[in-house]
């Protein structure tokens, strides 16, 4: 609490799993966070209105367990504003403030194009890509509820 009205927090992970058993050029467990924070800080007035600002941070990981593919990792930012009536909440929030382009789900996989697949066959197997959900974009989001 930095003032009776100014709330900050703020979260840091690091890790360094390995797989147990494989050689150290092969430990490594894929998609595992290696870096993650969080973190903001929030209003909140005793005439009910509240903010925040917000962000998320997920770091590069390791795809795959030889490290030769990464997972990209992210920072988000959203912004949140608020009034409280009573029994009324009104909300606004702008998520991804800064419209960050971000994989959302992210995995290691081996796939073919349909021209790929006579090459494949000869023993010719392309290695493994990155394949993702995009994540979402700019966007604002409005809600209201109600507490009794």
């Amino acid at each position: 609490r930095l003032l009776p009205w100014l709330w900050a927090d703020g979260d840091l992970n690091l890790s360094r799993g390995r797989l147990r058993d494989e050689p150290d050029e092969a430990d490594r467990i894929p998609l595992a966070p290696t870096r993650t924070a969080t973190g903001g800080l929030t209003v909140r007035r005793p005439d009910g209105y509240e903010g925040g600002l917000r962000f998320r941070h997920v770091g590069d990981r390791p795809a795959v367990a030889d490290g030769s593919l990464t997972a990209q990792g992210h920072t988000l930012v959203d912004l949140t504003a608020a009034r409280r009536w009573e029994l009324f909440r009104v909300e606004v929030t702008a998520e991804n403030l800064f419209d960050a382009e971000w994989k959302e789900a992210q995995f290691a996989t081996e796939s073919l194009l349909a021209d790929e697949i006579e090459a494949a066959m000869g023993g010719d197997i392309p290695p493994p890509e990155i394949h993702f959900t995009p994540g979402n974009p700019f966007n604002v989001r409005l809600g209201i509820s109600y507490s009794f």
